[in-house]
């Protein structure tokens, strides 16, 4: 059995560890380690003394019997972490609530969390290191570091680049595409393309200077 280190202290991270909880109550799957961060909740008070954080993200020096999982859900933060990680060799773990729904031809890259209300419509593909706890389409597409939060709606067919986040409540009509480093305002609605470097709110969605 191999140890998993949770990236991060803050509301994610907790997540992250009632998901990990969760797996192994159906399969012992990971020893349950700790966290690591720089900065962060008191882990060890809002866990009554069951976690803690054991480290640094700078400091940690992985080996081989550890993977971790990044709980961080800003894209940016996410991809600096995980690569600061990577350079000294860490391993990044699936980690897959038991009730997601996943169809049987999606493609799910590395590093991927998807939290309890999950569900992956037919050829959906998730790129590596993807946050997911909504309801993503058929045939849709969600780039490398995305986001995408808490009761979404991502229609089929929807193109989403890299490093997106989508804020809890939105909603993407079918056959929208979203460039890369997008930032979805919570509750807005997406009826027509979004080009890269934006950031965009309400309903319908409009860019936010």
């Amino acid at each position: 059995m191999k140890d998993i280190i949770i990236v991060g202290a803050g509301s994610a991270a907790r997540d992250v560890l009632q998901v990990l909880k969760e797996i192994n109550k159906v399969e012992k799957k990971w020893n349950i380690k700790g966290f690591i961060a720089d900065y962060g909740v008191d882990i060890k008070a809002l866990t009554s003394d069951e976690y803690e954080i054991i480290g640094t993200i700078e400091d940690w020096q992985p080996n081989e019997n550890e993977e971790f999982v990044c709980a961080v859900a800003d894209p940016d933060i996410k991809r600096k972490l995980i690569g600061k990680l990577e350079t000294k060799g860490a391993k990044f773990a699936q980690v897959i609530h038991p009730n997601v729904e996943i169809n049987d031809y999606c493609k799910i890259g590395k590093g991927v969390i998807l939290y309890h209300d999950a569900i992956l419509g037919p050829n959906c593909e998730v790129g590596d290191y993807v946050h997911t706890n909504s309801k993503i389409g058929h045939d849709c597409k969600i780039g490398d570091y995305s986001t995408v939060s808490i009761m979404c709606a991502v229609m089929g067919h929807v193109t989403m680049g890299q490093g997106v986040f989508v804020g809890g409540g939105a909603t993407i009509i079918p056959g929208v595409t979203i460039g890369d480093h997008v930032y979805v305002g919570a509750g807005s609605v997406v009826i027509k393309d979004i080009e890269e470097n934006k950031r965009v709110f309400g309903n319908p969605a409009r860019e936010m200077r």
